[in-house]
């Protein structure tokens, strides 16, 4: 399969299976890696190089964007807690008033 592809700091930026503008182009077989992830080859003398460091790397900050709560986990977080500040209070205003 022909395949036209693009680099940017020596790195694939994807691939396409037609000729667009100055992309390189490369025969690949049909099952080759580097059509489900392009984005870890390296390209050097006509041939794909698969970065395995790069690929880990992309890998750690997946799993640590994954850890990170959004804005949305943060505010309902907050508004829990909020919701138990108010409950103490209304409690403690209650026995205040016995």
């Amino acid at each position: 399969m022909k395949i036209y592809f693009n680099l940017i700091d020596g790195r694939l930026d994807g691939w396409s299976s037609t000729q667009r503008g100055n992309n390189l182009e490369a025969e690949v077989s049909d099952d080759h890696d580097v059509l489900v992830n392009p984005f870890i080859y390296k390209y050097e003398n006509g041939e794909f190089i698969k970065d395995t460091e790069y690929q880990n790397q992309l890998i750690a900050e997946a799993e640590k964007e994954s850890n990170t709560p959004n804005q949305e986990e943060i505010n309902a977080v907050a508004i829990l807690e909020l919701a138990e500040i108010i409950s103490q209070m209304a409690t403690i205003s209650m026995k205040g008033g016995e």
